[in-house]
């Protein structure tokens, strides 16, 4: 109750308060005022709860979503330097995303990330040092940050409602903030927010929702599969009617007879009380929500039981295509802008990028390739080796150094420098 007094209280004298002190709100207009006041119901934090919600409660999202973050987070991660070589030593920023925070490890902390920029379109770093070169970063949830911005359009800090609704005031040199891109919410303070993939699919969500609501319905109130009567005028006795059920269900009953009906030598009639073909369609229609849910982020529906898709070959073209298209990508996006922010909040200059070589699904793929080069004629060979650049053969795990203008192969050919 407080906090709508103080919302109020906000809109009359045109201060915030935060922890108590009275803070100038620029550009609040009495919208926002009101929308935070009445929960976010216009839009904005309330759309972002609704997102993260979404991935607790429908199967599908989830699904998709954390096989994508777990598997994400999961790839090796190295320091290399400007030229791409990877570095044995670890500096600052790489021992932090080991140890990010007193409650993660590096892949609940990366995870974590990727599950909200998935979900809603926005990940919130908030990096807090410490003493000296100490620090820790955490994620704060989407739907409890807000973006405090002027009326000219200037971000000018993150207010963060803890789960205590405690207030945080946070400047924006703490926060990294990773976004879509978001060519669609352009007013007020949305222009600043990214794009959730699950704006555009969240007639797919309802739907998928309702069906899996109508199917725990189906089989809940199931019951039994079907009702025994007869069919002469003259009604049954109660005490033969107890006689032929109580036979019915010795003869009937157990596992080995589920959903089996016994003929009967009496003139009895057989009423279906089970599923319909039309029940049974609507509940179809959970998998082709989940290719359209797969198709938007780029996963390939095989790769979570789509059997009428799915072949051996397939599936592991498949794991494949979702390392190249989605998990490398998604990497290379987040840990390129947390980098950036850790080396100007730590004062370093490091460059954390993933490990590809430890990716099981490519190493058969680069074999191949190594195979296909190892058969070549040795003129042909240096002609295709050339082509390639020197983070191409790192990949590869066919380089094994640089000398000068020489690369010496892992299979003992030495060749020219393809980057000169």
């Amino acid at each position: 109750m407080a906090n709508r007094f103080q919302a109020f209280k906000s809109l009359l004298t045109g201060k915030s308060y935060i922890n108590g002190a009275p803070t100038p709100i620029v550009g609040n207009s009495t919208f926002q005022v009101l929308n935070n006041y009445f929960g976010g119901i216009f839009g904005g934090k309330a759309d972002q709860l609704r997102y993260l919600n979404a991935y607790g409660e429908n199967p599908l999202v989830y699904m998709v979503v954390n096989k994508i973050a777990s598997t994400t987070a999961s790839i090796d991660l190295i320091s290399v330097d400007t030229d791409g070589e990877k570095l044995d030593s670890i500096g600052v920023v790489q021992q932090l995303l080991e140890n990010p925070n007193t409650n993660q490890s590096e892949i609940d902390f990366l995870s974590d990330c990727y599950v909200n920029l998935l979900t809603t379109g926005n990940c919130y770093q908030w990096c807090i040092k410490g003493v000296g070169a100490g620090a820790e970063i955490v994620v704060i949830p989407s739907s409890q940050i807000e973006l405090v911005i002027s009326k000219n359009g200037t971000l000018l800090s993150y207010l963060y409602t803890d789960s205590f609704n405690k207030k945080h005031n946070i400047p924006i040199e703490e926060i990294n903030h990773i976004k879509t891109n978001n060519s669609v919410n352009i007013s007020d303070s949305e222009i600043k927010l990214g794009l959730s993939p699950l704006q555009a699919l969240w007639v797919v969500v309802q739907s998928s929702s309702e069906k899996f609501k109508a199917e725990a319905s189906i089989f809940k109130n199931r019951g039994i599969i079907g009702i025994l009567t007869n069919k002469s005028d003259t009604p049954m006795l109660k005490k033969d009617r107890d006689i032929l059920q109580n036979q019915f269900d010795i003869e009937s009953g157990g596992a080995d007879k589920f959903n089996k009906i016994k003929i009967s030598n009496t003139d009895l009639n057989y009423i279906q009380t089970g599923m319909s073909p039309t029940d049974l369609k609507l509940l179809e229609g959970i998998m082709s929500s989940l290719r359209l849910l797969c198709s938007a982020y780029g996963m390939p529906s095989v790769l979570f039981n789509d059997n009428e898709k799915s072949t051996f070959n397939n599936v592991s073209e498949a794991r494949k295509t979702a390392n190249i298209d989605v998990y490398i990508p998604l990497a290379k996006k987040v840990l390129k802008s947390t980098t950036m922010f850790l080396n100007e909040r730590l004062g370093s200059d490091e460059k954390i990028t993933i490990d590809i070589t430890s990716i099981e699904e490519l190493k058969a793929s680069t074999n191949k390739v190594l195979q296909a080069i190892n058969s070549m004629p040795n003129n042909v060979a240096q002609l295709f080796v050339n082509s390639m650049t020197v983070d191409e053969l790192r990949a590869l795990g066919y380089l094994e150094s640089i000398n000068n203008d020489t690369l010496i192969l892992d299979n003992g050919k030495e060749t020219n420098n393809p980057a000169d």
